[in-house]
């Protein structure tokens, strides 16, 4: 995840070329600039961190309700519920600490390790919307078996608009993340481009 090109990183590009717009080159980073820079950069590993914490009191949460349930109910598609999505909720994490190690926070206190650690910040994310796809076919294979699972082991036969909408949900769920996985490219991609012009800059 990342914090979004905004207006404020629109007008911070503008500032920095506008200081020579005669000259065919951009010119050196401007003091502002410099600040500007490690100040979003800052405000990213805050959100880094906050987003992990999120992520965990979520799965923490969740686990916790379907293993209360689990043992409420004592059902075995149930408990396979809990071993599958346990599993997933696993790889997820597996990939996304290890994709996120040492882009926490800076290494130093300057404007080229900086926008270095912007640039990998792009970088990493890019791999995130490559593994996106390998995720949703795991999970949607898992929930396909389990779901229909659980539907034919209900005492009663389910009605069809119960199975549309199970399906349904089975086509809708991957593509909203597909469809959001192609928007959040193209935004990474503009995002590295822009550090990385800024970088040229510093030599």
């Amino acid at each position: 995840m990342s914090v979004p090109t905004d207006p404020e990183w629109r007008n911070l590009m503008a500032a920095w070329q506008s200081e020579a717009p005669d000259e065919a080159a951009p010119p050196p980073l401007s003091d502002e600039v410099r600040k500007r820079i490690r100040r979003k950069v800052r405000r990213h590993s805050y959100w880094l961190v906050l987003l992990a914490i999120s992520e965990i009191a979520m799965v923490i949460g969740l686990t916790a309700w379907m293993v209360l349930d689990v043992l409420d109910l004592r059902r075995p598609v149930d408990l396979v519920a809990l071993i599958g999505t346990v599993f997933l909720f696993a790889v997820a994490f597996f990939y996304s600490f290890r994709n996120r190690r040492g882009t926490w926070w800076p290494a130093a206190e300057s404007t080229t390790t900086f926008v270095d650690l912007s640039i990998e910040r792009c970088r990493r994310k890019l791999r995130t919307v490559r593994f996106l796809p390998k995720l949703l076919g795991g999970g949607v294979s898992f929930l396909a078996v389990w779901g229909t699972w659980a539907l034919l082991s209900r005492p009663e036969a389910p009605p069809a608009a119960r199975w549309i909408e199970f399906f349904g949900f089975l086509i809708l769920y991957p593509a909203a993340f597909l469809a959001w996985g192609a928007w959040y490219k193209r935004k990474t991609l503009r995002e590295l481009a822009e550090w990385e012009e800024l970088r040229r800059s510093l030599g």
